[in-house]
């Protein structure tokens, strides 16, 4: 592999590191819509592995999502993807994005806050406004910004795919919330990466560094080179 394209790979990555947050999301005027969480929610019936079979304003492929409890007790959303710009270049690559998830009032488990690290405005609002727990899934996101707010919503299934009404179920219901569902993209799932063979790994979540901090993270930014596998680690 030439130096140039190494160095090439480089500066996408860093790119996407600065980018990343402001896709799959829409701007909107005023406050939040307000959409109503699921009664009675259940974060343990929740957790695990969820495809995302549409989301907002996206252009990228195999995303997922996945929640989990850590040994810290904290609760994590880590989201994996396939990003639109290196598939533009060809590479083989795992982009992983990872926020913290709170529940500030229990009697309202399903709206909850997540952080993620890059993400210099705070946490956004995280609504699961639709699930049955082993099937499908509808999630609502939105944070107040300046003159307006930023807002996102994705459905979810345990599997790759969908059955079509269950999808127009969500997405109606959104709509019924004052949530226009047009702005939905069909999120593809099927030339997807195992992880093991990805030549290019990004890892991004709140032990990587702080929001607000990204020069100096460019400054730690080493690249492996092994056997042309070419890895980006963040410490």
């Amino acid at each position: 592999m030439s130096s140039y394209y190494k160095i090439l790979l480089h500066l996408v990555c860093l790119f996407l590191i600065v980018v990343s947050p402001i896709f799959g999301h829409t701007m909107g005027l005023g406050s939040c819509p307000k959409v109503d969480p699921v009664k009675d929610f259940t974060m343990d019936k929740f957790m695990g592995d969820w495809y995302v079979i549409q989301k907002f304003a996206t252009s990228s492929s195999c995303m997922k999502y996945n929640f989990t409890r850590g040994d810290d007790g904290k609760m994590r959303l880590v989201q994996t993807r396939q990003h639109f710009i290196l598939d533009t270049f060809g590479v083989d690559h795992i982009y992983t994005y990872t926020g913290l998830l709170s529940v500030p009032d229990s009697d309202a488990a399903g709206r909850m806050r997540v952080k993620f690290p890059l993400n210099v405005a705070g946490e956004s609002e995280f609504v699961v406004f639709m699930t049955d727990y082993t099937t499908y899934a509808g999630i609502f996101t939105c944070q107040k910004i300046l003159f307006g707010h930023s807002k996102s919503a994705t459905i979810l299934s345990r599997k790759s795919t969908l059955d079509k009404p269950i999808v127009n179920q969500i997405r109606q219901k959104l709509e019924e919330e004052g949530v226009d569902p047009d702005d939905f993209s069909i999120v593809d799932q099927s030339k997807c990466i195992p992880t093991n063979d990805a030549n290019l790994n990004v890892k991004i979540d709140d032990k990587t560094f702080s929001a607000g901090n990204v020069a100096d993270v460019v400054k730690k930014v080493r690249l492996n080179n092994n056997n042309n596998n070419i890895k980006y680690k963040y410490n």
